[in-house]
């Protein structure tokens, strides 16, 4: 019986080796600005015949919710909270810096993610949990300063923080309006000093 497992138990090795190029594959070709390579390009990349793609991803919601767990992973450092104890000034420096770090590490995988969505129920997911983790996130961080707002006022502030702070105004100031990582750093910065009245 220990014999008759060895060659499974290769197998199994082999598979999941296979399956882990294809994801790192899709990655790096997600990484590189290509946001919608075929099935031939990603089985190319992972050095592997594009029939072994579907052999291993007979489904693409599969393979997209593959990735989105390995983007996860990668992205995984660049979440230790910001200290919420922190002066304003502080705070706002470490959360722009943490968000600026993730969505460069992320961008590729955000801008094709945002073209799946409509047609992908695993893509939708993974950004709606992003985007409601990104929101309590901020939330979390500026409390203080929320809750100093007027009542009448809060619900507008908090809607225009969580709006500045998220991935899509990270991708205006970096595709649309062509900034600098360092120049769209600063805008968020900007943005969300003036809305908690830094200073």
């Amino acid at each position: 019986m220990g014999l008759a497992a060895e060659p499974r138990d290769g197998r199994t090795v082999r598979a999941e080796r296979t399956r882990r190029a294809l994801v790192d594959a899709l990655l790096a070709l997600l990484d590189e600005g290509e946001l919608r390579p075929t099935a031939e390009r990603i089985a190319e990349r992972a050095g592997v015949s594009e029939r072994s793609l579907f052999q291993h991803f007979p489904d693409r919601e599969q393979l997209f919710e593959a990735v989105a767990r390995q983007q996860y992973e990668r992205v995984l450092p660049t979440l230790q909270p910001v200290d919420a104890s922190l002066p304003l000034p502080d705070r706002i420096d470490a959360f722009v810096d943490q968000r600026a770090r993730l969505y460069e590490l992320s961008k590729g995988v955000r801008r094709a993610a945002l073209l799946l969505e409509p047609d992908s129920g695993a893509v939708a997911g993974w950004l709606s949990t992003a985007r409601k983790t990104g929101a309590a996130d901020a939330e979390r961080v500026f409390r203080a300063e929320l809750e100093r707002t007027a009542d009448a006022e809060r619900p507008a502030v908090r809607a225009a923080l969580v709006s500045s702070a998220a991935w899509t105004s990270w991708e205006a100031y970096r595709f649309h309006q062509g900034l600098s990582v360092a120049r769209a750093r600063a805008a968020m910065r900007a943005t969300i000093a003036a809305l908690l009245g830094e200073g």
